[in-house]
């Protein structure tokens, strides 16, 4: 073996979905991992091929879908990577049970080779697996995971295949590919692989000769690959592979990395892929997996291909939506966005009180910040992540446009209104975001961006409900928004009650009196 080729571990793994909504609200809102990339199968466009991993997508954390709409379930067996295994770290495995039962998700506790391990699956029968694994260290935290850091999923740790004998696929494993035999337990053999992170470095073989035969659908994996860093590596894998007699495709360009494919003797498809180039290729690094991207020679076709796929959300927001009874549906919608340690039904019975014909839509800030959950970070009291405010700022517009699509409603009667840091990520939005916004409710606000750059809000009415005794804001950053807001052409009403950060009931009266007559002046308009 050439020793500067090397297999530097699991680079991803590809798995089949039955829904791609179903797929994208698992893996974002119950594993914490990021949604990176929001593309189609090359050989079939009107799929979608979804990525998950960390923040950035880096080899060793990324596991991937085909979400072939209503495809019935496959059966695991022989021939199959029939389990995924993530690492998390050291006494996690007490806090991912309870997280998974709270879902309503069944765990089963193991070990192996001296790990705790806990087993489930997932929505569509995908078997995956946890393991405590304290020497991975996670490549990219995502703050934006709902999954503290301390706890989060760190990377993969391994794949496990069915095989009714061991001896060839052990011989193209350590003769050819280069991994160690690391250790056996039961029937289970396990082959290692080196890299710096410790993500992705063991595959599994479990020996069954009884083993029924796998069939591939819902809830099964497709195929597994393995890293490699750059293209020569690549080529040299690919004639080692050919001079030991496996049919291996030419290498295939797939934007985000490189790849040849071959079936492994037992019958499963491995791929190896390149490192680079990476998923910042085609978007920048905050705004991952947010817009449909395509390869060049499908671009001609985006058009038919948008229209056919079906409608995603992503969002990663954990949320609630209330529609109106049908009779009384006005078409607006009022966005709740609540306070520090808040959460997505705090203001819920607030938006009833102010209209009960409007849809609601309360969105959870995904910002931890000792428990409490938040809409951005802030470094002090009062003192704002400016850059994490803007990221923040953007993801959540995402969120609204893509929610307004997705529950049928008019993207052009979206109403802030949010309380505290709600109503401080509401300005952002509206500063960053101009087009979301029809108008906004702002309960105790201040200024979120010291220099934001200046944008029109023509058309805008906002008002502001400020507390006469509110220790918690300072008037003077309430008064620069006041200001700032009024500069950009906005119509501002400013409304004190006798109150200090709290809400209350003459806040919501005053609020929903408001929001009354900003609507009637609306109809007048149209009307006139």
């Amino acid at each position: 073996m050439n020793t500067n080729a090397k297999i530097h571990g699991i680079h991803h793994i590809t798995a089949i979905a039955s829904s791609a909504e179903e797929n994208l609200d698992f893996y974002e809102t119950v594993l914490g991992l990021r949604f990176v990339k929001k593309t189609v199968n090359f050989d079939d466009p009107y799929t979608y091929h979804l990525y998950y991993g960390d923040s950035k997508g880096s080899p060793g954390t990324i596991i991937t879908f085909f979400p072939w709409q209503k495809v019935p379930r496959g059966r695991i067996g022989a021939g199959m990577v029939a389990a995924i295994t993530f690492s998390i770290p050291a006494d996690a495995v007490g806090y991912w049970r309870k997280r998974l039962n709270d879902y309503g998700i069944e765990t089963k506790e193991t070990e192996r080779f001296g790990d705790r391990t806990i087993q489930f699956e997932d929505p569509h029968g995908l078997a995956l697996e946890l393991i405590e694994n304290p020497t991975a260290r996670p490549t990219a935290i995502w703050k934006g995971s709902r999954v503290p850091p301390d706890r989060c999923i760190t990377g993969i740790h391994s794949a496990t295949e069915w095989l009714h004998s061991l001896e060839e696929t052990r011989l193209l494993l350590t003769d050819v590919m280069g991994m160690s035999f690391k250790d056996k337990e039961g029937n289970r053999h396990r082959f290692e692989m080196k890299n710096d992170d410790g993500s992705g470095c063991f595959y599994d073989a479990v020996i069954d000769p009884r083993a029924q035969n796998a069939r591939q659908g819902g809830g099964t994996v497709h195929h597994i690959a393995f890293r490699t860093s750059t293209d020569d590596e690549q080529k040299y894998w690919r004639n080692l592979l050919v001079e030991n007699r496996f049919s291996v495709t030419p290498i295939i360009d797939r934007k985000y990395f490189k790849s040849i494919y071959f079936h492994e003797p037992g019958g499963v498809l491995f791929e190896i892929a390149t490192d680079p180039p990476g998923f910042t290729v085609d978007e920048p690094y905050e705004r991952l997996g947010r817009a449909l991207k395509l390869p060049a020679q499908l671009e001609v076709m985006r058009t038919e291909i948008e229209n056919r796929l079906p409608k995603l959300t992503s969002t990663g927001f954990v949320h609630e939506f209330i529609r109106p009874r049908h009779q009384q549906d006005d078409g607006r919608t009022i966005v709740a966005l609540h306070g520090t340690g808040g959460n997505e039904r705090d203001l819920i019975e607030v938006a009833k009180r102010m209209s009960a014909t409007s849809a609601i839509l309360s969105p959870l800030g995904k910002v931890l910040e000792s428990g409490r959950h938040r809409f951005f970070k802030r470094l002090a009291n009062g003192v704002f992540d400016e850059q994490d405010v803007m990221e923040r700022a953007h993801e959540l517009a995402d969120f609204l446009i893509e929610s307004a699509s997705r529950y049928e409603r008019p993207p052009e009667n979206l109403i802030g209104m949010g309380y505290s840091n709600g109503a401080n990520i509401g300005v952002a939005v509206m500063f960053l975001r101009p087009e979301v916004f029809s108008s906004a409710i702002l309960f105790r606000p201040m200024l979120p961006l010291q220099n934001p750059r200046e944008t029109d809000l023509s058309g805008k009415e906002i008002l502001v409900l400020r507390g006469k005794y509110d220790n918690a804001i300072p008037a003077k950053s309430t008064d620069r928004l006041i200001a700032v807001l009024e500069k950009f052409h906005a119509a501002v009403n400013t409304l004190e009650v006798e109150a200090g950060h709290e809400l209350t009931a003459d806040d919501v009266a005053l609020a929903s009196k408001w929001l009354s007559n900003v609507v009637k002046q609306a109809a007048v308009e149209v009307i006139g």
